[in-house]
């Protein structure tokens, strides 16, 4: 995978690129947007580990996403994944 810088801009130029994702992918994704990880998602879903480790590197592959954290960010941009899915921070 070719390397990205992270900017702002570059992010937005990402985002205009639409991504489309499997009904389970945005499971996935919403739940890592939660801040669980793969094995939390895991017992969640049913599946191993390994299969959400999959999941999420699949995904992160289809955003072009250098983490976790910018593949939410950017599902979020292209209105994939609602901002009010993502936990706010506790004041």
């Amino acid at each position: 995978m070719p390397q990205t810088s992270t900017s702002g801009e570059d992010l937005a130029d990402a985002a205009k690129h639409i991504t489309t994702l499997s009904e389970r992918q945005m499971q996935v994704l919403a739940l890592v947007a939660d801040g669980r990880a793969d094995n939390e998602i895991a017992i969640q879903l049913g599946l191993s580990a390994k299969t959400i480790s999959s999941y999420v590197a699949h995904i992160r592959h289809r955003f072009e996403a250098q983490s976790r954290a910018q593949a939410v960010a950017l599902a979020i941009r292209q209105g994939l994944l609602p901002a009010q899915d993502v936990p706010q921070e506790k004041a």
